[in-house]
Formats: C-alpha cells, structure tokens, sequence
C-alpha cells in the first residue's frame, strides 16, 4: 500500500482547528463527504488526465470517472443517518452495492470500499480481488479506496496484505473513525441491542472475564472522541461495577490511539487557544429504570412511545380535504414521513408538551392564513385562538396553493401530533399520568405525599379499567421501581391477582431483579413513606431533586440524568460519588473562569403547583440555546437512553450554555426496554 506498511487513521482534518464550532452531526457530514468522497473523486480526476494526457483509453483498468461505492450494513447507516444517499452522484458514485451481496462487475470504475472493520466484511473484500475459475477478471477497476469506519485489527490488516491482487490497486487505505449513528445535531448511538438484546450480556457476563461486547462498545466510543477531536476526562458511577470496567478500557483504548496518532490533536491540549479539555461521563441504564417506564408526553417521546415508527420513518393517517364530498367523511390517505434534523419544524417542536405542539402548529397555520388573499378557516374558528381541527387544516391547505410547501409540512405535523392525541385518549392516559407521576415524584399535584396504601388502590383500579395487559405491565413496574421493591409478598401477589399479566409478562417484570431492582424490599428496608424512599432513590443517582420545571402536572417527573447533566455542567458533580479514572483538574480549569461566573446563576425554577394538565406553556423547544462555552460534556448511557433524557440534554445545554453530546449503545422507548427485560429469559 502507498508509501506505509500500515493504514492511515484518523480524519484528515484533524491537523487543524475548526474555523467555528460544529455539531456533531456537521462534523461527520464534513469527514464523509470531504475525507472520503471528495478526497477519492479527485484522486479518480487526476488518473483521468493523466491517462487523457497520455493517450490512454478507457476500458477495462480504470476508464471511467465514476466510482462504485461498496458499504457493508453498519457503514451503509452510518452514511443514510448523516449525509444522505442523494449527495453521492456529485461525487461521482454511479451506484452503492451490498458488499454481502452478489454483485455485477464495473470493471472500468474505481471501488470505494466504506465498511466495518470486522472478519466478514474484510473477508468478502479479499474474496473481491482472489482470482478463482468462476470469475472472468476483477470485478472493478485498476484503483481501490478502502475506508474502515475503525480501527483495523492486525490480523485483518494482516489477511489485506497477504491479497496481492488487493494490495497493488488500493491507493487508499484508512480509518475515519466514524463507527456510530447521528441521531441528531449532539446525539450519537450505536445501534446496538435492537436484534438480538444485548442485555445478557451486559447484565449477566462474568465481570472478571473478557467480554468482546464491551471491547466493541468503547472501540466505537473511542471513534467518537476521535472524531470530535476530543481525550476527555472520563468519570462514572462510584457504585457501578460496569461503568467502572468500561471507563479503565476507555481510558486504556483511547490512550493507545492517542499513542498511534502523533498528529492528531485534542481540546484542552494546550496548542489550541480557548479550548478545554472534555469530560466523558458514563452512566448505566441499570441505574435508573423508571425513566424509560414513564409516559412522556412530549412531542418526540409521543410519537416514539404510541405511534408506529422504524427509525426514523413514520407513516400517518393524512387528512385530503379535497377529495371528501361535502357533507361526507374526510378521505384520508397513508403517507410517509422523516423525522429528523432535515425537518426545521420537527426541530422545534419534538421537545415541547403535546398541548403546545398543537396550539404552535395552529397559530402557524391560522397566520399563514390570515397573511393569505382568501380565508380558508370558517369564521368561528378564526382569530379564535382554538386549535385547528384536521379538516380545518386539511382546507387551509388546500385553498392557499402558494403556501402548499410550509403548509404542507406544518398539515403534516398536525396530522401526526392529532395521531398522539388519538392514541393518549383511547388509552385513558390522563389519569394514568397523574398516578405515575406521583409515584414517581412521590407527591401529588397540590405538592401532598401521599400514603402508599391509597396509591396502590388507585393503580388496582387502573388495572381493572386497563384492557391492555402490556400497559398493565408497565404501570406495575412503575411501583415496583419508583418504591425500590413492594413492603410484602403478599402485597405483590395481591397487585400481581389484579394485573392479571401473560407468563411473558411475568417474565418481564421478575427480570426487573436482574437490573437491581427488587420486586419485595429486604426485610427492616420497608419505611413506608414515599418521600424518604424517593430521596434515597434520587440520591442513589447523583443527588438532586426529580421535580422537572415543566408547568404541565402531567410533567412532574424530571429524569434522574437531567440532575446529573446540571451537575456536570456546573462543575458541582460530586467526585465522590462520580470519580475520574485520572485526577481531574479543579473545576475552573475544566469549564473556564468566565463559565464560572455564568454557571453560578443558573438556577432549576420549579413552577406553581396545581396547574392544569393540558393548560399551560413548558419549556422544552430547542430555540434560544446560549453561545457554547466551556468544555464539552459527552454522556453516555450503556443499556439504552430514553427520549426524556435525550430531552433534558438540550434542556439543560439550553440552561448552562455547556455543549453536552450524548450517547447510548441505542435510543429506546418504553415498548423497546420491555423488550430488553423479556430478552434475559
């Protein structure tokens, strides 16, 4: 290979600093399309004129100046969850094939090879390029780009070199240290645990053995450092055995490629003015398993938790005004839609209230209306201050062609957030709400702590209303959870008679024990009183209240990483209780003096009690985020984060003006966890 007998790593614009801060999202964007596409399709354009000015032909050796891009399955999400398969033919990929697959010879284009580095992808790139009688020739041409989303082991840089046909055409050989997903502008995951769970292994491995599994969760954190430009701090949970071995392999993983990286550089290394060093903090799902139980009601967290979505792709019920005769039923078609950063509107709404959601998109609506030549509203609904109803919206769009575009989009998000609305009245979700949010917060509305005795006659009563055995399910894990375990068996079988569960539901909820969370308390635990037992499990996670700002009573509950993240932020995280594998500096050296100062008067405001349920304006969107100052804060959640904790991220960077990236080997929601616990067995 040109010029080393080993490969390149890391992206090539790591020599220099950035011209202005970048998301995370815009920095993988960069690395793709600059650091593998456009750096391949120039080195393609240069064979070309030389070849034109040497009067060679096109043909079979290299020709033609398009590009076959070949991707294994990660390397192909890794690619659709950033740039997108639309931005490629600029660069002169004329088709993308499945590696794992059969494929037709284009023997005049170069190969762009973008995959994991593991057995079976490097297994089926040599199998490319070794002659054997059932092939004619290579199946492309003279030139080979070979990119690995990670480090490449050295007994498959080994097996590249010893394919001769391989080696003499390969003019690139490098590592882009991008093997993870962009959720969004600061949220990356792995992908990891869909099909098949990965809690077996997590939960139930020996410790003290080597577990391959953990080895791959920090390899691929290591790439999202790397890719950040950043050797951070690294702290967990004191009492965490996990998070303790995954921060020492972090930190020994990280430091080997800082080793194998003379060039690359680092925030906070001192040869880059204004920079701080970050701080990688580890957290585990195993710490908190009521955050993913609760019902959100938030607009991303709704649309995750009832709605059916794959991904990022949702299909929805659209209303057409247009092709419903008067007087008679809406007419309504499937349609699919993208819910991500591509999507300004979807940006600004997935993290407020479902109630504001709706009143936005009305107020929208009713103005493009009103700025229009013609109404498209009746006159009782407009200027009225109501939100639309669908067929409302549906004729507004309709009779203003000229705003179809942003009226489109906005009819779209209407149509998906009335879906949520559906879906939370035909479940009764109100007062299921009010329940666990007590339980969880372990005070009522008006600010009461309630007897624990009256609770649970309340969620029997929920369960003899409650017809779906799964909802069932979940509300009982809530008690179990939010009290650290029932006072007696013969209250749990009592609860247990009510819920009436399938035997995999039973499953489900003993699994909990797994995940540290008894079913029964240990005899002389029991204390009776929700107050004191939601202290001790507040402060089992890092201290601080779970009381959330939101004005929505049906939003009580603040996920136990949001006070965590505060903490952080602030430098008030206890280091007792969050240790660093390495001493850390002290905390105006981490996030700056002039953080400091401006740090000190962030406060957590908690709103009137009482409020009404659906009445009210929460906090939430994403506007009005400060200038990122400080260090950059990564957090990262083995086992699954939840759509309230990827929330309470930008809230509080919102709040601190601290940039704060989060992670998680994947992005879960309610039905997603269950699935998780049934997978023990």
């Amino acid at each position: 290979m040109p010029g080393s007998s080993r490969r390149q790593s890391a992206p090539s614009n790591s020599l220099s600093t950035p011209a202005k801060a970048q998301s995370l999202r815009e920095i993988v964007q960069q690395h793709l399309l600059r650091d593998v596409f456009e750096a391949s399709n120039d080195a393609v354009q240069r064979q070309q004129r030389q070849l034109a000015r040497s009067g060679g032909g096109s043909g079979e050796g290299g020709g033609s100046s398009w590009m076959v891009l070949v991707v294994d399955p990660e390397s192909l999400r890794v690619i659709s969850s950033s740039i997108g398969m639309y931005n490629l033919m600029e660069q002169h990929v004329s088709i993308v094939e499945d590696l794992m697959k059969k494929r037709a010879p284009f023997r005049d284009q170069a190969a762009l090879y973008l995959v994991e580095p593991n057995e079976a992808s490097i297994g089926k790139i040599i199998e490319d390029w070794t002659p054997s009688k059932d092939k004619k020739g290579p199946l492309y041409g003279n030139s080979v780009f070979l990119y690995l989303l990670g480090r490449l082991p050295d007994e498959l840089f080994a097996k590249i070199k010893s394919c001769k046909e391989l080696v003499k055409r390969v003019k690139v050989l490098k590592e882009v240290n991008l093997d993870f997903l962009t959720k969004e502008a600061g949220a990356f995951h792995f992908d990891m645990g869909k099909k098949p769970s990965i809690y077996s292994d997590l939960y139930l491995s020996n410790s003290s053995a080597h577990n391959p599994l953990l080895d791959r969760i920090i390899s691929k954190l290591v790439t999202v450092c790397a890719t950040l430009n950043e050797y951070p701090h690294v702290r967990f949970p004191v009492k965490n055995t996990l998070c303790k071995d995954l921060a020492f392999l972090f930190q020994q993983k990280m430091n080997e490629f800082v080793g194998s990286n003379a060039e690359w550089w680092y925030n906070g290394d001192g040869l880059h003015p204004n920079t701080e060093r970050a701080t990688l903090l580890l957290l585990d799902r195993k710490d908190d398993c009521l955050s993913p139980l609760i019902h959100e009601f938030t607009y991303e967290a709704m649309v995750n938790d009832l709605l059916p979505i794959d991904d990022e792709r949702i299909t929805y019920e659209s209303v057409n005004a247009g092709t419903a005769r008067e007087g008679s039923e809406e007419a309504t078609t499937k349609m699919d839609a993208l819910l991500n950063d591509n999507d300004e509107v979807w940006v600004e709404l997935r993290g407020k209230h479902i109630a504001d959601v709706i009143q936005t998109l009305s107020t929208k609506i009713r103005d493009i209306v009103n700025s229009g030549s013609g109404s498209a509203l009746n006159n009782s609904a407009k200027g009225s201050g109501k939100a639309l109803s669908i067929n409302q919206m549906a004729k507004a769009l309709k009779a203003l062609p000229e705003y179809r575009e942003i009226m489109s989009k906005l009819s779209q998000h209407m149509q998906i957030a009335h879906q949520c609305m559906d879906s939370f009245n035909k479940q009764g979700l109100l007062d299921l709400s009010d329940l666990e949010q007590t339980l969880a917060t372990g005070k009522t509305d008006e600010g009461r702590t309630p007897k624990l005795k009256e609770l649970l006659g309340q969620v029997v009563e929920e369960f003899r209303k409650q017809s779906d055995s799964m909802m069932r399910l979940r509300l009982l894990a809530i008690v179990v959870v939010s009290q650290r375990g029932l006072a007696s068996q013969d209250t749990l079988q009592k609860l247990l008679r009510e819920a009436n569960l399938h035997p995999d539901e039973l499953a489900i909820l003993q699994n909990l024990e797994k995940m540290n969370c008894p079913l029964v308390q240990d005899e002389g635990k029991n204390n009776g009183k929700l107050a004191r037992m939601r202290d001790k499990r507040v402060a089992s996670f890092g201290g601080g209240g779970s009381e959330s700002e939101s004005e929505y009573s049906s939003s009580r509950y603040a996920c136990l990483m949001k006070s965590v993240m505060e903490n952080s932020a602030t430098g008030n995280l206890s280091v007792d209780e969050y240790p660093s594998v390495m001493p850390l500096p002290d905390p105006e050296a981490m996030l700056g003096s002039s953080s400091m100062s401006k740090m000190k008067s962030v406060r957590s405001v908690r709103k009137s009690a009482g409020s009404a349920k659906w009445s009210k304006t929460s906090t939430g969107g994403d506007k009005g985020k400060k200038k990122a100052q400080g260090a950059r804060q990564i957090v990262f959640m083995v086992g699954g984060m939840c759509y309230s904790e990827l929330r309470s991220a930008r809230e509080v960077m919102v709040a601190t003006g601290t940039e704060i990236v989060v992670g998680a080997t994947r992005f879960i929601a309610p039905k997603d966890f269950l699935k998780d616990l049934h997978s023990f067995g």
